[in-house]
């Protein structure tokens, strides 16, 4: 099936017939990613989904991890950017936590597709899933600064909360959790990070106004930088 009216596409109306092609190849990718993931995803299918021939793809992109690239990380910069503006007035760590946590779950789920790829593809590619990480692991260290998290915040902690939350998200969109799904997951993590069960309770359930996520929205692709790792603690 063709893809011509994606995120990618339609954002790249305007543009000269190239630019225009490579969108719509980058919109096929999130379907045939998010289907197969990145191991079963073929270039020949994306090709095919994009309704262009093999050697056209290849003008644009030298190879599957490529384009998987281009498509995941404009996904994780434009979300993370975003995300990080809805919070710009927000300064309690934990609170910050529990909105991100909350808004990425709505905002992958509402974009299945979009969803299904980040779950498939972040094994495969973590570099390119590591912005996501940073800004976790910032939130958490503003928790330990600001007196609101006992327990010492490495990268090992850091990789495990990731996990639970792309667990819940996996459930969000299978159908085993509904809306509370971010909301159960923050206030387990809260919980695990020693935060006192009543404070974690009330910051994971409290009423927020979860923002509408523009995908995609930045002119140019920004590329993921090769991962760091994170501090050891964080006193």
């Amino acid at each position: 099936m063709s893809i011509t009216l994606g995120p990618f596409a339609t954002a790249a109306r305007q543009q000269n017939k190239s630019a225009r092609t490579r969108a719509r190849l980058m919109d096929a990718a999130v379907e045939v990613l998010a289907r197969e993931g990145f191991e079963g995803a073929s270039v020949n299918e994306i090709a095919r989904a994009a309704d262009v021939a093999n050697g056209t793809f290849y003008v644009h992109f030298p190879d599957k991890e490529a384009i998987t690239v281009a498509v995941s990380a404009r996904i994780v910069s434009d979300l993370t950017d975003q995300i990080d503006q809805a919070m710009a007035d927000l300064d309690d760590a934990l609170e910050r936590f529990s909105f991100a946590t909350r808004q990425f779950i709505e905002f992958a789920h509402g974009l299945p597709q979009w969803g299904w790829m980040i779950i498939r593809c972040a094994p495969a590619l973590r570099d390119i899933y590591q912005p996501m990480e940073t800004h976790l692991f910032a939130d958490l260290v503003r928790g330990r600064r600001q007196g609101q998290i006992p327990r010492d915040i490495d990268a090992f902690v850091v990789d495990m909360i990731f996990a639970m939350i792309m667990a819940a998200l996996g459930a969000r969109l299978r159908g085993a959790a509904g809306p509370e799904a971010g909301s159960r997951v923050s206030e387990l993590v809260l919980s695990m990070l020693q935060v006192p069960p009543e404070r974690a309770h009330a910051v994971a359930w409290q009423a927020v106004e979860l923002r509408d996520i523009d995908l995609p929205v930045l002119p140019k692709m920004r590329m993921p930088r090769s991962r760091a790792p994170l501090a050891a603690t964080a006193d």
